[in-house]
């Protein structure tokens, strides 16, 4: 068997140069029982706790784990040297595991010396990975993943101060086909393992688990959860960690909507999971659950950012709201001038920003434009230019609506239907009116709405049931001849299905098509300048973004391409004045921002080049949006909650430096997924 390297599997899907089709997932009954419904699962935004940076150079953690132990929280984790930005390390040298202790999980953390390395003499250890601690009878025991050229092996070492290890002298607890990521649970009288592994050679990503009295004994593997994907993919069964509350057991999995995504399942038996007990998303890498005295937090890492981030992590009676894919949100007035929409970094209300010149650089001033809204807006374009503006109330309750006024004012907000689990898709069909597609909370199903007729302030009543149980909020399209086009992820990223319209303005086909790929994140489409769609998606776990295109305007489809590398989500589109598009990547954790386009309208993509600035670290793809003028603006929300924006010097040509576009605090906001 050939040594087992995460990045030796990655490498081999990115260079595969499509994803693999995968079908849906078969449906699963819902749990049962008569304890309380399951709460759902949201997190806060994630703050920088520790840095595990030595003056040789910056280091990142993944796997780890968090204990409380006489007093002191102390962590371990995969510790390694960071790659350039953007970049992903080589796993196969992971040779050591992190140790640090602080009062309080929020620190301030003292580093210690590593507490394990990797020992070739002992059964084979190549790289060491993914440690959990726990402490039973007076020791710690710490269960980690050490496989290598005698194939994956999960190995235990023991300890009664948490700084001195020392391996069982027995070898490795148990062999497996791609075992790692060992997590272990007190449940009734016995101990339970979860870890990572395929269902066979070739097989499905599962999480097994087994059973032990003694936590050095361990039966033969169970199957908890089984996704959908094969070996042919990455895993995205990875770190998982099983929390008991209330009656009900919580697993928490990934990579999932991307690298830097967990997704959470409820089920009252902790050895069968599936899709059906879906319960929330946490927008990080890796993710352990801490309880410090009942204050409830999600630990994050990854190979994207350098140390240990911590959020707020809350059990709650309803979904928590999908963001937005564009962060901020912009289109043309009424009078042709650029309006951007985004969220107060202090109260979550919206606020605006209107070009005060459509030919020009000068802004207004930041205004209020209504109250505490659960996501960045949408927005679509009447006919005649009057923008309308779609939101989410907090906690997803319901949608709310406003109307631009011929003259450039706006009507009052005014109710839309609910309640949501996003803000909803927006798009203008081949009459003129505009159709909306919203998300219900939790992505049981999604519902479509139409205008009465083009510019009207009436809509149609609500088409619930319009698409099926989604992964994320759908996208949607117009074709040349107008007929609209809706993309929607499967449950868990299983595969992307569409539905178009038949006629222009007419009905849609009676049922949802295959449309390629397991994916990480809902899809996006653009029109270019030959007339023709373009739509991209990352690939399970953000291992690069995938494009497929129409042969002709309104026909058929192109195979799927490369099209970025590691990648957090679905790059942003954008066509230049002369037809071209351009697309925005962002890499997971934000230091990274790249940019291709079209050589030719509709033709093939140049290369991949840095957009983005050194040093500057963005919470989400940028925006990017044409003005009257016919130049491309790009605007990006940093870390730090600051909107920074470029601009093109002339339409369709190069790009001027990045500037500030204003001191005024932002919402931070992850875009494309739940998060509070």
């Amino acid at each position: 068997m050939s040594p087992i390297s995460r990045r030796s599997v990655l490498r081999g899907v990115a260079g595969a140069g499509a994803l693999p089709l995968l079908g849906l997932s078969p449906a699963v009954a819902a749990p049962t029982g008569d304890a309380p419904t399951p709460s759902w699962v949201g997190a806060g935004p994630f703050a920088y706790v520790h840095d595990p940076s030595t003056p040789a150079g910056p280091r990142y953690l993944n796997d780890h784990t968090l204990i409380r132990a006489r007093g002191r929280w102390h962590v371990f984790g995969i510790v390694g040297d960071s790659a350039p930005r953007g970049e992903a390390p080589d796993s196969s040298a992971e040779i050591s595991f992190a140790h640090a202790s602080a009062p309080s999980p929020l620190g301030p953390w003292t580093a210690h010396a590593d507490a394990l390395t990797v020992d070739p003499s002992y059964f084979g250890e190549e790289h060491l990975w993914a440690p959990h601690v726990i402490e039973a009878d007076g020791t710690f025991w710490m269960f980690y993943a050490a496989g290598g050229a005698s194939g994956a092996a999960v190995n235990l070492a023991t300890s009664t101060d948490l700084f001195t290890w020392t391996r069982v002298p027995s070898g490795p607890l148990f062999r497996g086909l791609a075992a790692r990521d060992p997590m272990v649970l007190r449940v009734g009288d016995e101990w339970v393992m979860y870890y990572t592994e395929l269902s066979g050679p070739g097989g499905h990503h599962v999480v097994a688990h087994r059973r032990s009295a003694d936590l050095t004994h361990w039966s033969e593997p169970g199957v908890a959860f089984t996704d959908a994907s094969t070996d042919a993919t990455v895993s995205v069964t990875e770190s998982p960690y099983v929390v008991r509350r209330d009656g009900w057991y919580y697993l928490f999995i990934g990579p999932r909507g991307g690298y830097e995504g967990t997704d959470v399942l409820a089920s009252r038996d902790p050895f069968r999971f599936d899709l059906a007990g879906y319960a929330g998303h946490v927008a990080g890498h890796a993710v352990e659950v801490v309880d410090d005295g009942g204050t409830w937090y999600a630990s994050a890492a990854g190979w994207f950012r350098n140390g240990l981030f911590l959020a707020p992590l809350q059990w709650r009676d309803t979904p928590v709201p999908w963001q937005s894919p564009d962060h901020p949100v912009a289109g043309l007035d009424v009078h042709g001038r650029l309006t951007l929409f985004v969220l107060d970094a202090a109260d979550r209300s919206m606020l605006r920003r209107v070009q005060l010149d459509p030919y020009g650089d000068g802004w207004s001033e930041w205004e209020p434009f209504g109250g505490p809204a659960g996501a960045v807006p949408s927005l679509g374009r009447d006919t005649d230019g009057r923008l309308e503006v779609f939101s989410i109330a907090p906690g997803g309750t319901h949608l709310n609506r406003r109307v631009q006024r011929p003259d450039g004012g706006w009507h009052d907000w005014e109710g839309f239907g609910g309640p949501a689990g996003a803000a909803p898709a927006v798009a203008r069909d081949a009459a003129g009116r505009l159709e909306v597609f919203a998300l219900s909370p939790g992505g049981a199903s999604f519902a479509r709405r139409r205008q009465r007729s083009p510019g009207a302030l009436a809509w149609d009543p609500w088409e619930p049931g319009f698409g099926p149980a989604a992964g994320a909020p759908p996208a949607v399209a117009a074709n040349a001849d107008g007929r609209l086009e809706v993309f929607a992820l499967a449950p868990g990223g299983a595969g992307i299905v569409h539905r178009w319209q038949e006629t222009p303005g007419g009905p849609w086909t009676p049922a949802w098509h295959p449309y390629g790929t397991a994916a990480g994140s809902a899809p996006r489409a653009a029109e270019d300048g030959s007339g023709r769609l373009a739509v991209a998606a990352i690939g399970p776990s953000g291992v690069g973004t995938f494009t497929r295109r129409q042969t002709a305007p309104s026909g058929g489809w192109d195979a799927w391409l490369p099209m970025f590398g590691w990648s957090a989500a679905a790059p942003a589109f954008a066509a230049n004045a002369d037809g071209r598009l351009e697309a925005f990547s962002l890499a997971p954790g934000g230091a990274r921002l790249s940019h291709r386009w079209q050589l030719a309208p509709g033709g093939d993509w140049g290369p991949e080049r840095e957009f983005g600035e050194p040093g500057v670290r963005l919470v989400a793809t940028p925006t990017a949006v044409r003005d009257p003028s016919g130049r491309l603006h790009v605007f990006a929300v940093t870390a730090a909650g600051r909107i920074r924006t470029r601009v093109q010097e002339r339409p369709s040509g190069g790009w001027l430096p990045w500037t500030s576009f204003g001191e005024r605090a932002v919402a931070p906001l992850v875009s494309h997924a739940p998060a509070l």
